[in-house]
């Protein structure tokens, strides 16, 4: 499913790129339709940084993004790295006790603030806020010109940085540098553009198990239940990892299993990804084609696996069932192998196979996908191996069988072969 985010570049004085604007788009018409204002955020937040990824989207540059009073009070902004993330707060928010706390938090953890359409400075609530807030935006076609020299003396007073929006010409952007303004965003500069990425989806059935493993006390949740539940879903264990770049990038621990992932993003983390998640609105996987392509991500999973328990120890053995089961996320998400790969958090002789170099996690794998293409001539050459072509056979049986088994246990509300278009016309 093809997902879609505007960006707009905000410039400063110097004319360089100081951030970008996120904005929610939902085709490449690019115009915003009228929807749900925590959905909207919480798409622009998902594709952005887990579906698209910052690196691709703004080179990581900050960005500024927009959020309900019902996300701020929810405490989402606190997700995402604060050197990644401008917090925008339309006038509209009520600016209660608990609005402020939420700010006066996130500006103690790093997070920059930003007030968005900024027209009235007269409204009584916003100076408490203001102590928090480090960019003003100004709608220079909406102010008033006595608003505007008020807006001026604010900034001064509490040592706010002034951007200039919706500037859409040379005589507009020089007055505004006359006036202080330090950052600019408008036409003139740059129309958004729009960036388009191919979101995987993941199945609806191991979702809701996460929710239900999740929503027992701290000390009674099962971190072996929530890594069992992610081995049945490729696509929700990508973006796992895909948060935990967004959420620990001062941390460099490369990860060798998917139980590691969850202990590194920790069970609040978890539940709160749930959360946007939920905003964001989960589906089944509805095609045959992606349903296939997990069943057989499972199979590889557990055939490296199994092959690892043989040669080397259980222990080691999960960073070649991570391997298996990553090796088709190019066809999932659309994207090349290593365009996929390289920007998560993965052990690096795991990132190695997946660049074509002849390691174990490689050999393995290689393994796994002649067995699964039944290319006996390969795997009869395999003279230098310490498994035995019947040995190999047995453990593709048992791989295979698990997966079966798993899909009918959990993925059995749709018939295999059939998308559910197809099942709900009957």
């Amino acid at each position: 499913m093809e997902v879609f985010v505007a960006r707009q570049p905000i410039l400063t004085v110097e004319d360089d790129v100081y951030a970008y604007e996120l904005l929610y788009r939902n085709s490449e018409e690019n115009r915003f339709v009228p929807m749900d204002e925590n959905k909207a955020t919480s798409d622009v937040l998902m594709n952005s940084f887990v579906t698209i990824g910052l690196e691709r989207l703004s080179n990581h540059k900050p960005c500024f993004i927009n959020f309900t009073e019902d996300l701020l009070l929810e405490k989402i902004p606190a997700y995402f790295a604060p050197e990644e993330l401008v917090v925008e707060i339309l006038e509209d928010v009520s600016f209660s006790f608990e609005m402020i706390q939420v700010c006066r938090e996130l500006k103690s953890k790093g997070y920059t603030i930003a007030l968005d359409d900024f027209i009235d400075p007269e409204r009584a609530s916003i100076f408490e806020l203001l102590h928090y807030v480090d960019i003003i935006k100004v709608d220079i076609r909406m102010v008033t010109e006595e608003n505007r020299r008020k807006i001026m003396a604010l900034a001064g007073n509490y040592n706010i940085r002034l951007l200039a929006e919706k500037v859409e010409t040379r005589e507009e952007h020089e007055r505004c540098l006359q006036e202080g303004f330090e950052l600019f965003q408008g036409f003139y500069y740059s129309r958004p553009d729009i960036v388009k990425g191919v979101d995987i989806p993941f199945f609806t059935s191991t979702y809701v198990q996460m929710l239900m493993e999740l929503s027992t006390a701290d000390e009674d949740i099962d971190m072996e239940r929530i890594t069992k539940i992610l081995e049945q879903d490729p696509a929700l264990t990508y973006k796992l990892l895909r948060l935990i770049n967004t959420s620990r990038r001062e941390s460099k621990i490369p990860v060798e299993s998917i139980k590691q992932a969850v202990m590194l993003l920790g069970t609040e983390s978890l539940k709160k990804w749930l959360y946007v998640l939920s905003v964001d609105q989960t589906i089944p996987a509805k095609s045959a084609h992606t349903r296939l392509i997990v069943k057989t991500s499972l199979v590889r999973a557990k055939m490296c696996e199994q092959m690892a328990v043989k040669i080397y120890t259980k222990e080691k053995a999960e960073g070649y069932f991570l391997t298996g089961f990553m090796s088709l996320i190019d066809v999932l998400t659309q994207r090349p192998s290593l365009e996929t790969i390289e920007p998560l958090p993965l052990a690096e002789e795991i990132k190695e196979a997946f660049r074509g170099e002849n390691n174990t996690y490689r050999k393995l794998l290689d393994i796994a996908v002649k067995l699964e293409a039944a290319d006996f001539d390969w795997l009869e050459r395999l003279t230098d191996f310490p498994l035995t072509l019947s040995q190999l056979f047995e453990c593709y049986g048992r791989a295979a069988a698990w997966a079966e088994r798993l899909f009918h246990e959990y993925f059995n509300e749709y018939k295999d072969g059939d998308d559910v278009e197809e099942q709900e016309s009957l």
